[in-house]
């Protein structure tokens, strides 16, 4: 198993946002090696942009590694890793202290996720609009905390179901499945708000005559 620590100068677990390092170990026999260590660059990123771009070029950095440990990974920074789909420990510790307790917890976690797969619920994340049979779901927040979804996933199922007069969905993107699938499904939308990487798009059921 691989996990990467942001970590200071003296190997102890520091926030991604304090002047330090993020080192990746493996466990082999028993015993945890330092595989790669560069510098932390997400705390010299000023600005929500500049902290998520930080972010997804340390992720490059990691290759496979899909679990992260610091002391403290606030905010963006969090949803981020999140998305990338990363297991997140915060612990404040020695890393070396710290790495058989995590490894065993993630293994716990992925045998517990074996045995009791997940059921993804829209419902927790649907707000009311201005009318009865109005809502509105934000997709980024919804992928940030369920990596392992698409938006056609999260969508489909309660487009089926139709439960709503009228659904504004912000996204960063249309996905293209919309083009096809939504008509299909007895729905139309329009974009009613645009702003650089983000867009409120309306779904409403087809009117027939």
């Amino acid at each position: 198993m691989k996990i990467a620590v942001v970590e200071n100068n003296n190997q102890k677990t520091s926030s991604i946002f304090e002047p330090g390092f993020v080192a990746i170990y493996e466990d082999e026999g028993g015993e945890w090696k330092v595989l790669n260590r560069f510098e932390n660059i997400v705390c010299n990123a000023k600005g929500i942009a500049a902290v998520r771009m930080a972010v997804r070029n340390t992720v490059k950095q990691l290759d496979y590694v899909k679990i992260v440990v610091a002391s403290e990974i606030p905010g963006i920074a969090f949803g981020t890793f999140q998305a990338a789909g990363f297991e997140i420990f915060l612990v404040e510790n020695s890393a070396l202290d710290v790495l058989d307790s995590v490894k065993k917890e993630m293994l716990e976690l992925i045998e517990e996720r074996k045995e009791k797969p997940q059921k993804f619920d829209i419902i927790q994340f649907l707000k009311p609009g201005m009318n009865k049979g109005d809502f509105c779901l934000n997709m980024e927040e919804i992928l940030s905390k369920n990596p392992e979804l698409t938006s056609k996933k999260i969508l489909i199922p309660y487009l089926k179901n139709g439960e709503f007069n009228r659904l504004d969905v912000t996204c960063s993107h249309i996905p293209k499945w919309f083009n096809i699938d939504i008509g299909v499904l007895g729905f139309e939308y329009e974009t009613v708000n645009e702003l650089p990487n983000k867009k409120t798009i309306r779904i409403v059921h087809v009117q027939t005559l």
